[in-house]
C-alpha cells in the first residue's frame, strides 16, 4: 500500500468538503429555481448517471429563504484518470489514488487511530445553532427536501444524514443513515428495523412504553458521514470511529429540547421523539438496487420538537437508483471496508474486498491470495463454508447476499477483471457454495425475493461463487493468462509502452 490517510487533508465540515469539490470542478451551482417535485431528481439522477459534476440547488421553490440542497458527495466522477477523487478528497488522500488503495489507507487510519472525547461547545459557538425554529415556527415543508423518483411516497428528508438515538441507559450512542420522508409540517416518519441498530435502540425504549428522544444532523463532516454509512458492531459508537479517523475530538452540542449531543458543524439539525405507540406508513422510494419497492413499510411517527440551522443552510442527498451514484459509494466503499476487517479478524486468508458499484453494490467481490490453501490447509470447501458462515452470521452481512471471491490477480473494483474472472473461473455447480440455513436475507429490496421469503423474512439465495482458478489443481501448473500484463516479457512490455503515443496511440497504458 503506497497511500496514507492525511488527517490534515480530512475536510471539517460538509460545507468544506463542498467548497473543495468546487475548487476541484467537481461541482456545479443552479442558481435557477428548481422544482421540488421530481425537477430536482431528474436532475440529480442524470448528474450520478453520466458522472457529471455534483449539482447545487441555490433557490428551490417553496423553500424557505436560504436554504439550499446538494449531492451528498462521493459518487464517481468523469475525470478521465480520477474516478474517485471526490472519495479520496474526503479522506485527505491525493485525488489519483486508485480505489482498493483508498480503502486500505482507510482501514489503516481507522484501525490505527484512537478515540477522543467529544469537545462540548456551547451552542453560541456552534454553527448548526445559528437559527431555530420551535412551536408553530417548524416547518418541515419548507426545507428543499424533493420528491426524487416518480411513484415516491413522499417527500424524502433524510436520506444522507445522521439519525442519532441512545439506549435508555446511555451507554450506546448510534449514528445511522436510514431514510426518513415528511408526513406533515411537524411530523416524519422513517425507517427502525429490528436487524439494524437503530431499530434495536428503538425496541428497548418501546420494551419500557416510551417515547425514545431522537436527532437527526443534516450535512454533517466527512468523518462523521463515513461511520454513518459504516457497519461497526453494536454497542460501540460511531462518534468514537469518526474521531479516530480524524485523529481528533469532533465538536460537538446538545439539542435544544433533548440531551443528545450532535455536531455542531452540521448543516440542520432536526430534533424531536419517536413516539411510543404510533404507526405511519412509509415508502414506497427508489431504492440503491434500482427499483421501486411494491409496498410502503410502517414505521412510528417521528414528532419534531426543534429545528436549528446554520445561515444559508444546505441539505445533502442522495438520490438512489441505477448504478453509480453517491449511495453505492458510500454504502458499497464504508460497509465493504468494515466487512474486510471483520473477516480478517476472523483469521480468514482475506487481502481486501469491495462490494461492486456498478452491480448496485450486490456483489460482494472477496480478493484472496494464491496460496491460502498453503496459508491454511483448508480444501475449497471448508474455506468457502468458513466465509459464508462468518460473513452471513455478522453485522456486517445484512445486506449482500452474493459474494464472488477471486483471486489475487484481479482487482475487486474493476468491473472487466470480475466479470472475466467471474464467467471463467467459477465452475456453476462444483464451485458455488449455497447457505440455505442461514437466515441472512439481504435488504428485502432486491428485485428477486419471491413472495415467502419476503412474508416470511428468511432467505434462501445466499450464494459464494468462487472464481479461484484451478480449484481443484492444488500443486499443478496454473493456467496462464493471456494479457499484455501477464504474457509478455518485461522488455517488450516497455518496448511497446515507450513507443505507444509515438505510435498515435495516445498517452494511455495498454492494459488487459
Amino acid at each position: 500500500m503506497s497511500a496514507h490517510v492525511d488527517r490534515n487533508k480530512i475536510p471539517r465540515s460538509y460545507r468544506e468538503y463542498l467548497a473543495l469539490m468546487k475548487d476541484m470542478g467537481e461541482l456545479v451551482e443552479i442558481d435557477d429555481e428548481v422544482d421540488w417535485n421530481l425537477e430536482m431528481g431528474a436532475i440529480f439522477r442524470h448528474a450520478a448517471e453520466t458522472c457529471a459534476p455534483m449539482p447545487v440547488f441555490n433557490h428551490v421553490k417553496d423553500a424557505a429563504p436560504g436554504f439550499r440542497a446538494a449531492d451528498w458527495g462521493m459518487g464517481k466522477s468523469g475525470h478521465p484518470t480520477q474516478p474517485w477523487r471526490r472519495l479520496s478528497a474526503m479522506l485527505g488522500l491525493p485525488p489519483e489514488t486508485p480505489l482498493m488503495e483508498i480503502q486500505a489507507a482507510y482501514i489503516e487510519a481507522k484501525e490505527n487511530g484512537r478515540s477522543y472525547p467529544p469537545n462540548v461547545v456551547d451552542a453560541s459557538a456552534a454553527p448548526c445553532k445559528q437559527n431555530k425554529w420551535t412551536g408553530d415556527q417548524i416547518d418541515l415543508n419548507k426545507i428543499p427536501a424533493p420528491l426524487a423518483h416518480d411513484g415516491d411516497g413522499g417527500r424524502y428528508l433524510q436520506t444522507a444524514g445522521l439519525n442519532i438515538a441512545q439506549t435508555p441507559d446511555g451507554k450506546w450512542t448510534n449514528w445511522s443513515t436510514n431514510r426518513a420522508m415528511i408526513l406533515d409540517a411537524q411530523t416524519m416518519t422513517g425507517q427502525w428495523w429490528p436487524k439494524q441498530h437503530n431499530g434495536m435502540i428503538w425496541k428497548m425504549w418501546r420494551d419500557e412504553g416510551k417515547d425514545m428522544p431522537w436527532a437527526c444532523a443534516l450535512g454533517v463532516s466527512p468523518v462523521a458521514s463515513t461511520q454513518a454509512a459504516s457497519r461497526i458492531p453494536a454497542w460501540v459508537d460511531e462518534y468514537d470511529m469518526a474521531s479516530a479517523l480524524l485523529g481528533a475530538p469532533l465538536d460537538m452540542v446538545k439539542c435544544e429540547t433533548n440531551d443528545i449531543l450532535v455536531p455542531a458543524d452540521a448543516e440542520i439539525i432536526i430534533e424531536g421523539v419517536i413516539e411510543y405507540g404510533t404507526q405511519e406508513p412509509e415508502g414506497p422510494f427508489g431504492e440503491y438496487p434500482g427499483y421501486l419497492p411494491d409496498e410502503t413499510t410502517i414505521f412510528p411517527r417521528q414528532k419534531v420538537t426543534c429545528v436549528t440551522f446554520r445561515d444559508q443552510p444546505i441539505l445533502p442527498m442522495s438520490i438512489p437508483g441505477v448504478p453509480i451514484d453517491n449511495c453505492h459509494v458510500t454504502m458499497g466503499f464504508f460497509i465493504s471496508s468494515d466487512s474486510v476487517i471483520t473477516l480478517q479478524k476472523a483469521g480468514l486468508p482475506i487481502i481486501d474486498g469491495m462490494y461492486l458499484f456498478e452491480a448496485a453494490i450486490l456483489w460482494f467481490v472477496i480478493r484472496v491470495p494464491k496460496d491460502w490453501h498453503d496459508r491454511t490447509g483448508w480444501t475449497l470447501d471448508d474455506f468457502m463454508n468458513r466465509l459464508g458462515n462468518t460473513f452471513w452470521t455478522d453485522h456486517v452481512g445484512d445486506t449482500v447476499t452474493k459474494i464472488l471471491v477471486v483471486d489475487e490477480d484481479i482487482d475487486p473494483s474493476d468491473v472487466k477483471e470480475v466479470v472475466w474472472a467471474f464467467a471463467s473461473r467459477n465452475h456453476p455447480t462444483f464451485t458455488t457454495y449455497l447457505f440455505p440455513e442461514l437466515r441472512a436475507f439481504g435488504d428485502g429490496i432486491e428485485s428477486y425475493h419471491t413472495t415467502r421469503e419476503l412474508s416470511e423474512d428468511k432467505g434462501t439465495s445466499l450464494v459464494i461463487y468462487a472464481c479461484l482458478e484451478n480449484a481443484d489443481r492444488v500443486g499443478r501448473p496454473e493456467k496462464r493468462v493471456m494479457s499484455f500484463t501477464e504474457n509478455y516479457p518485461e522488455p517488450v512490455k516497455q518496448k511497446v509502452l515507450d513507443n505507444w503515443e509515438r505510435w498515435g496511440f495516445g498517452d494511455g497504458a495498454a492494459s488487459r
